[in-house]
């Protein structure tokens, strides 16, 4: 905790004529796995999450997360000084933000660390309580670490068409046949960036992408940036990153594009008036993988199966390891079997740990003991850039009656989920609902399912679209050849947590909706309560393992 930063912006919120701060996770491409020297967050309050922002006032710091770190937040934070605010599964942090804030509270957010989208709809709600918001076009937190950032010298080289698909000029061309006369698309989204122009920098941590911004026209592609970047394609040129705002400015009259979910209230307030404003639906080109892209995935699931061998010999072993010594192991085996970077931190967990859904510190002094749970949760990146996505739970020698139970309940909500027998008109939220109420149906209430059943993997792990979850994002139809995760799981703080996932793609077999899992590792045998398997499940259990990979 730096006491020296709240006073720094104390009087900066005094100074300001402000009654509280937005301390944001993100950055001014508003990533989801930022750096922690560029995280404001983190800076303040010590909490390492990938998501979890603050608010920030002269009395109080509270800090807003989502169930995934419930518990983890608690025990890296100073609660004497910061009140976690512990959302449920059903609520947003804008909801709960927009709820917490008192009648005429000003409001001070970074203009280019806030979303549009964010900005807009708090804006709504903070009208009827007479409050406002007050934009900052710099990060005083960042302010006061700049001298403690590091420059970042990013390498950035071109994937190879047999993994790609297509050129970077074939998609400026479907873009284009998707618009009718003059456009322009701000693309401020660097997984789309990587992904068009098909390009990859494994110099930002969790990440194959770099910083760069662009604007599509219908006659070619702008890309700003201060990285040195191979050739792109005919329709591509590259600029200086200071010269994007004047650009921004220059655009008038035209259908201009935009996603106002990544687009920053800063890059927006750009924006000449003249434009006619549309939603960009350059993601949902992204979301679908062709038939290289998918190859290319079978591929690096298969080395990532193999890399986690290493784990289930040292379980099977008579030596006692510690979490660390499990990550340690992984790591190394994940770069043996061809991981150039790693697609998010591994999820390391024993014992009562594994109740941490984000558990982000394997321990040395934490030892894998007989009877204890090990939850691996681990990505990694390969040629192509693009995310893997795996979770298994295992157990060091016997398991006791209960870690059976639980198991069972997660690997039955995973079967049913997957081998379902969905029609085209299935959505992803169908998925959800499945897996959620076998799990209700499984086990008591005792056990939390607290976080959604998927989400889609592309070249960020956490892709977006598809959702798999309750949410009304999650309710358009399952589309072909979409890539995302199936990953029940329940906890119990005390106790432990188990989770299942497996990432898949979907296909279309006559009128129906199949299921195609890219990771082949079998489920842990010890753990299975076959007598609790009905006869659908059993069979699909027994052909799982017939496939699997060990």
């Amino acid at each position: 905790m730096n006491t020296e930063l709240i006073i720094y912006l104390k009087d900066f919120i005094e100074k300001n004529n402000i009654d509280g701060l937005i301390v944001n996770s993100t950055n001014e491409f508003l990533v989801e796995y930022n750096l922690l020297q560029l995280n404001s967050r983190y800076h303040l309050t010590g909490f390492t999450g990938s998501a979890g922002e603050v608010l920030f006032t002269k009395d109080k710091i509270y800090l807003f997360v989502d169930p995934r770190y419930h518990q983890q937040a608690s025990s890296q934070v100073d609660n004497e000084l910061i009140e976690v605010i512990k959302l449920p599964l059903d609520k947003t942090y804008f909801s709960a933000l927009a709820e917490l804030l008192p009648s005429y509270f000003k409001l001070g957010m970074v203009s280019y660390k806030t979303s549009k989208k964010f900005y807009d709809e708090l804006s709504k709600n903070l009208q009827s309580k007479n409050s406002i918001i007050k934009l900052f076009n710099y990060d005083p937190v960042i302010e006061y670490v700049k001298n403690s950032i590091q420059p970042i010298n990013y390498k950035v080289f071109s994937v190879d068409i047999q993994i790609a698909g297509k050129t970077p000029d074939e998609k400026f061309e479907e873009i284009k046949a998707c618009a009718d006369g003059k456009f322009n698309i701000l693309v401020t989204s660097l997984d789309d960036i990587a992904y068009l122009t098909n390009l990859r920098s494994y110099d930002f941590e969790y990440s194959s992408v770099f910083p760069a911004k662009a604007v599509i026209s219908d006659e070619e592609v702008k890309i700003y940036t201060d990285c040195a970047l191979p050739y792109i394609g005919e329709k591509f040129k590259v600029f200086p990153m200071s010269e994007y705002e004047n650009t921004v400015k220059q655009i008038d009259k035209t259908d201009l594009f935009i996603d106002e979910s990544q687009l920053s209230i800063y890059d927006y307030k750009l924006i000449n008036a003249s434009n006619k404003i549309f939603s960009s639906q350059l993601k949902l080109i992204k979301t679908i993988k062709n038939e290289n892209e998918i190859n290319h995935l079978k591929k690096c699931f298969e080395r990532a199966d193999n890399a986690l061998r290493v784990v289930y010999d040292m379980l099977e072993s008579d030596t006692i390891y510690s979490e660390y010594d499990y990550y340690e192991a992984l790591i190394k085996s994940m770069k043996d079997n061809g991981a150039l970077s790693l697609s998010f931190k591994p999820i390391v967990a024993a014992g009562d740990n594994t109740s941490v859904v984000h558990y982000s510190n394997p321990s040395k002094e934490k030892l894998v003991q007989n009877g204890d749970m090990l939850l691996i949760d681990y990505g990694g990146y390969y040629e192509g850039g693009y995310a893997t996505d795996t979770t298994r739970t295992f157990v060091k020698g016997d398991p006791s009656s209960e870690q059976k139970h639980a198991y069972t309940a997660v690997l039955k909500a995973f079967l049913n989920a997957y081998y379902n027998n969905y029609d085209k008109k299935a959505a992803y939220s169908n998925i959800d609902k499945i897996a959620r109420e076998t799990i209700k149906k499984s086990i008591s209430d005792d056990y939390a399912f607290s976080h959604s059943t998927g989400h889609g993997v592309g070249i960020n792990v956490h892709e977006i679209p598809p959702r798999v979850s309750s949410s009304d994002a999650a309710k358009s139809r399952i589309k072909e050849n979409t890539v995302f995760s199936i990953e029940p799981g329940v906890y119990k703080e005390g106790w432990g947590g188990i989770r299942l996932e497996n990432t898949v793609y979907a296909s279309i077999n006559e009128d129906k909706i199949v299921m195609n899992s890219f990771s082949h590792f079998p489920f842990e045998i010890k753990l299975v309560e076959l007598s609790a398997l009905n006869d659908y499940e059993k069979y699909y259990y027994m052909k799982w393992q017939a496939g699997a990979c060990l």
